[in-house]
């Protein structure tokens, strides 16, 4: 589980909420995010939801400033879920890290060129 302290605590009627506390991410919270594009903030909350189980009309008034903090989280959790490292995830950006730039591997001569 992971916990992200909000600098900017969300009140909607009586309840304020200053922290979320995000389950470890399967598959069946990854199922919240159908019907969305990908690429959204709808999907974004919609994970959200699925992973802290609070309500997305409550989720929907998160600061920007917060968002930012909880747009990586996510990003590492969609790098999990599609196979990519999320250790390479820029914890700035939440992007994945361009991959080590290597030289081509040069085959050996053979035998007949030597």
């Amino acid at each position: 589980m992971k916990s992200i302290e909000l600098i900017h605590p969300i009140t909607k009627g009586e309840r304020t909420i200053c922290e979320l506390t995000l389950q470890d991410p399967k598959v069946r919270h990854m199922i919240r995010t159908d019907g969305h594009e990908i690429t959204t903030i709808g999907a974004d909350i919609a994970l959200l939801s699925a992973l802290s189980g609070e309500p997305e009309i409550l989720l929907q008034e998160i600061s920007l400033e917060d968002w930012a903090k909880i747009r990586v989280v996510l990003a590492r959790v969609y790098a999990a879920f599609y196979g990519l490292d999320p250790d390479k995830v820029s914890k700035k950006s939440g992007k994945q890290s361009e991959p080590e730039k290597r030289e081509p591997v040069q085959n050996p001569p053979r035998a007949a060129e030597v």
